[in-house]
């Protein structure tokens, strides 16, 4: 019984060690300016925030295909496996997590709040108006969208489900177009994983037939197999977004629009469609 029992207390000891040794990692991500998403739950996905490129991290648990990570804001959550190279600890060096400072990219929506700049002191004209940040436009796909198809970069086409309206003015008008790009794609593979895909948003059209940038993200995973042993051969399900799917988006800083180029594009809107010979 002694054998049995020294090979136990040597795995323990071992196993031990090596997570006492792997307790620290940091984020690794393709592309310098990336990002990966802090999930609040490993079944529904819910993403609570974004880490830097970088950023050290507490590794408090290894749970299938995530880490369990705690991050120097002290926020917890769980990140895929492969988005976090893990690293020693010597003797000596940091245990706890060490904040860098943010990378030069664009900001997403789960992004914590950026300061605003002070205003500059300019006496703004009577037919100037603001769309503030972070104001909502309901949008909708224009067409379906799937995993099975979709590539990386493709550019996405939605429409704006409602009028927005601001300072009495329709500055977005129902039915015009907004652009999407395909940032997230993965097929379905074998041994049960479904489809992933996901869709950030970019710009809007104006009434005044200008752009507007916006931000959202939305993403949709195709279903896995659970239910006993998965064989090699099994695959998951593809996911897709059907015609009409709602999105959500932001406007993405403050946009100083001008009231005569809402008023003349309203003209020349109704000029097109008077009927030939209407003076």
């Amino acid at each position: 019984m002694k054998r049995p029992i020294s090979y136990l207390a040597v795995i323990f000891f071992v196993f031990a060690a090596a997570s006492r040794a792997q307790s620290v990692g940091r984020i690794d991500c393709p592309r310098s300016d990336g990002v990966v998403y802090l999930y609040n739950s490993m079944t529904t996905l819910e993403i609570s925030t974004t880490l830097q490129c970088g950023e050290q991290v507490q590794i408090t648990g290894r749970y299938d295909h995530y880490f369990g990570v705690r991050t120097a804001k002290g926020q917890v959550g769980y990140v895929p496996v492969g988005a976090v190279l893990l690293f020693k600890n010597t003797e000596g060096g940091p245990t706890v997590p060490q904040p860098i400072a943010p990378p030069n990219r664009e900001r997403v929506v789960y992004d914590p709040p950026a300061p605003a700049p002070a205003a500059p002191a300019v006496q703004a004209s009577a037919s100037d108006f603001t769309m503030r940040s972070n104001t909502v436009i309901h949008l909708k796909l224009a067409k379906p969208l799937s995993s099975a198809g979709a590539k990386l970069g493709d550019h996405v086409d939605l429409e704006v489900a409602e009028d927005l309206v601001v300072d009495g003015i329709v500055v977005v008008a129902k039915g015009a177009a907004a652009v999407g790009t395909v940032t997230d794609v993965e097929t379905k593979k074998h041994l049960g994983h479904g489809g992933k895909l996901g869709v950030s948003l970019n710009s809007v059209r104006l009434a005044s037939n200008d752009s507007a940038p916006i931000r959202g993200y939305q993403e949709a995973q195709g279903a896995s197999s659970t239910a006993g042993a998965v064989l090699p051969m099994v695959s998951g399900k593809d996911v897709a977004f059907a015609a009409g799917t709602a999105f959500t988006a932001w406007v993405d800083g403050d946009v100083h629009l001008k009231k005569e180029a809402f008023a003349a594009s309203k003209q020349d809107a109704a000029a097109s469609s008077a009927p030939p010979g209407h003076n």
